[in-house]
């Protein structure tokens, strides 16, 4: 998993909510940066929970290094805005005047995708920053964006081919193009889709790969959150589901307990196995996170297990 990212410069996770999708957003930008890579974390949602994660830092619109290699930013909509309208006003006073016009702020309400554009645009510029006296080295090799859940991800990913539907021509058309190219380039894009051995956000998990190959997004491997090794060995299920379980007497009133955990662990491998058949490659397994509360620690655990993270057939989901 982490050698496929680390082949990209860009990197869009994104899942059903509640599946952990921030916290492996930043374990995996954490693994890239151990791997030697300067990194860069956007944190798109402005409730989002990197700071959280991090032990309360503070996201500002401008990265700012929380880890050796690793650097964060958060995507600010009043910050995108205004260095949208210095760009084409040239004079920061004017700029602000404009968008505090009422005028400017109905005509701002009514372009569909504007700040998702201008999200993407901040990415974009990110990602090809450039440093150095001779500015021929990327500040960052690798972006990883902390996205929107499954409902406003494909939006976002999907507003450069809309707008130039909308706007075929002009400067606005012209950057659009380039996003296109830039998000269709699976060389240098891909999408890393987090979801929980569950049925719901299995169904959601096939409708986001689907649309994200609709709209010409790369995806990596499906990643299976919190999931843990069997509890019980092939001769223990065997013992446990006898009748009468073969079980001493001591342990029979924790029979029932152990049959409930064993049928959540196969009911679990049935919706892995389906998600493997519905995307048509073999889900990553990450590994469960006891840790409480989840933080800067249990973030380092993640990222370890994210380093290590290989198909696996056998996959049980924590009971």
């Amino acid at each position: 998993m982490l050698e496929a990212v680390l082949q990209r410069r860009l990197v869009f996770v994104t899942g059903k909510g509640g599946v952990g999708k921030t916290a492996v957003a930043l374990a995996l930008a954490l693994a890239a940066a151990r791997a030697q890579r300067r990194v860069l974390l956007v944190e798109v949602n402005p409730l989002g929970r990197v700071g959280e994660y991090l032990d309360g830092w503070s996201l500002t619109p401008e990265p700012a290094e929380v880890a050796p290699n690793l650097a964060v930013a958060a995507i600010a909509p009043d910050v995108i805005m205004e260095e949208f309208a210095v760009g084409i006003l040239r004079i920061r006073a004017l700029a602000r005047r404009l968008l505090e016009s009422q005028t400017f702020q109905v005509v701002a309400a009514a372009t569909p995708g504007i700040e998702e554009f201008l999200t993407l645009l901040r990415i974009a510029s990110w990602e090809n920053e450039r440093t150095g006296l001779v500015r021929q080295r990327h500040r960052f090799d690798l972006v990883v964006v902390d996205a929107p859940a499954t409902g406003h991800s494909v939006p976002l990913l999907a507003t450069p081919n809309a707008l130039m539907e909308m706007l075929p021509f002009g400067p606005l058309a012209g950057s659009a193009r380039e996003l296109a190219l830039l998000l269709s380039d699976s060389a240098r894009v891909a999408a890393a889709v987090v979801t929980r051995a569950e049925e719901m956000a299995v169904n959601e998990t096939l409708e986001l790969a689907s649309a994200l190959r609709h709209v010409g997004i790369a995806t990596l491997r499906p990643i299976v959150n919190a999931v843990s090794r069997m509890r019980f060995s092939r001769e223990e299920t065997r013992r446990l589901m006898a009748e009468p379980p073969d079980v001493p007497a001591a342990l029979a009133p924790l029979v029932a307990a152990g049959r409930y955990s064993l049928a959540r662990q196969r009911a679990a491998e049935r919706q892995i196995r389906r998600l493997g058949r519905g995307v048509g490659t073999r889900p990553l397994a990450l590994p469960y996170v006891s840790t409480r509360p989840f933080g800067r620690a249990a973030v380092e655990e993640l990222a370890t297990g994210l380093a290590r993270l290989t198909p696996s057939r056998r996959m049980r989901q924590a009971s």
